[in-house]
């Protein structure tokens, strides 16, 4: 990955998400292509060009967003993840939250053991879209914040944010960040997840070279 990609969150009204905004379209229809790729792929199935129709769909979803930006449709304003380059106010940067993400994907593996629960699940996030560049609104980001508080909660992340800027793939030769920086992006998803939440949002994540 490179250390000039910059990521911008966008949280979308469900209203938005499902019903678009004036001649926008909604989001709804490539997330719902893109969640039945993905579905296809967990059964196994792989069908021709599969992958490149995914890369379509997510590619659309950030250009809708793009749109209800210039449109000024009544949304959150974005956060943004810096690229590598800017240090200012001690924000996490997007290689930050990148390096820390790929090592949840890769290592990390959460408690699924519910009240009575006779099989816990697959023990890894291979299948848990940790990180998926949307979130739909509803039940699917209540999921995602569900697992981000978990891995929050972690006795062991100090150890985890170690572990992810030693392991992490995503991070350039010769560029570094650092373990605080890792756990305050994954405080900032958090965040985000729970502004979801509580104003009924879907997560879009727009990424770019500056």
């Amino acid at each position: 990955m490179s250390i000039g990609t910059q990521i911008s969150s966008y949280l979308i009204p469900r209203a938005i998400w499902e019903s678009g905004y004036e001649s926008t379209p909604p989001l709804a229809l490539p997330a719902r292509d893109a969640l039945d790729i993905e579905r296809r792929w967990r059964k196994g199935v792989i069908l021709r060009n599969e992958a490149k129709r995914y890369a379509i769909c997510c590619k659309r979803m950030q250009g809708i967003v793009r749109e209800l930006e210039i449109r000024r449709a009544p949304i959150p304003h974005s956060y943004v993840w810096k690229s590598y380059e800017h240090t200012e106010r001690g924000a996490p940067r997007a290689l930050a939250y990148l390096a820390f993400f790929e090592y949840l994907r890769r290592f990390y593996e959460p408690n699924r053991q519910g009240a009575g629960a006779a099989d816990p699940g697959p023990k890894g996030l291979k299948y848990d879209r940790i990180e998926a560049i949307f979130q739909p609104p509803g039940q699917r980001l209540v999921a995602y914040l569900n697992l981000l508080s978990q891995v929050k909660s972690e006795s062991r992340l100090p150890e985890m944010c170690l572990k992810a800027i030693s392991r992490a793939e995503v991070l350039p030769i010769g560029f570094k960040v650092s373990p605080a920086e890792c756990d305050a992006a994954l405080r900032q998803r958090h965040s985000l997840a729970s502004k979801c939440a509580e104003l009924d949002c879907g997560l879009v994540d727009v990424v770019e070279l500056v």
